[in-house]
């Protein structure tokens, strides 16, 4: 694992972080190349807006639906 973490990589970290909890060093790499690369940046924002969104047109996930 080289120090300074890809761009791809932070894709594939802020996706999987969607899905499961992150590891404290995964955690700390996508935050120290969040500070340094607005491109990814932009895609985490992106990110989070589309989950949102997606929970919003399910609705919530604690409502079991219709009876």
């Amino acid at each position: 694992m080289p120090l300074k973490p890809t761009c791809k990589e932070i894709h594939r970290l802020t996706s999987e972080g969607m899905d499961r909890e992150l590891s404290l060093v995964e955690r700390a790499r996508v935050r120290m190349h969040l500070l340094a690369c607005n491109a990814c940046r932009t895609f985490t924002s992106q990110m989070d807006l589309l989950r949102t969104a997606m929970r919003q047109l399910g609705g919530d996930e604690t409502d079991p639906g219709p009876k």
